[in-house]
């Protein structure tokens, strides 16, 4: 799976207390986030250094829109992860988003990551759109392929 640096949310970014992506896409601005590739594109958001607390805490992920890059929209967001779920690898929002490419309503998009009940002691995400998510097929048990 490749990813682009202009559409990225973040990249390993340490998450401890509730804050926006360090990074704001500016769909005002000229840039190929798919089209040429495919009309779809998909948002992925995962843990990549699983997240340590000293107590029970949660995140939730919001995925939001605004005109002006001041005020903002909550488009989707997640349900709230307990940290015992945290583990690397978890993916937040892997259902349908609104699509860039078909045409935001919104200038600029961005993740917010909402921490619940205390900060976190480590923990990092990484988010950004791509034209493809890699997914492991499932088995039943017992099932040889």
């Amino acid at each position: 799976m490749y990813l682009d640096a202009q559409n990225m949310f973040s990249k390993a970014q340490a998450i401890t207390v509730t804050a926006p992506s360090t990074n704001v896409i500016d769909l005002g601005v000229a840039r190929d986030i798919g089209g040429a590739v495919t009309d779809q594109v998909y948002l992925l958001c995962e843990v990549v250094t699983a997240f340590t607390s000293g107590g029970a805490t949660s995140l939730q992920v919001q995925y939001q829109g605004s005109n002006d890059a001041s005020s903002w929209t909550t488009i989707a967001q997640s349900d709230a992860v307990a940290l015992a779920n945290l583990a690397q690898g978890y993916k937040f929002l892997q259902g349908p988003t609104i699509s860039p490419v078909s045409g935001s309503p919104y200038r600029y998009l961005r993740l917010n990551y909402v921490v619940a009940s205390g900060p976190f002691t480590g923990g990092a995400i990484t988010a950004a759109f791509t034209p493809s998510l890699q997914h492991q097929p499932v088995y039943a048990a017992g099932y040889v392929a």
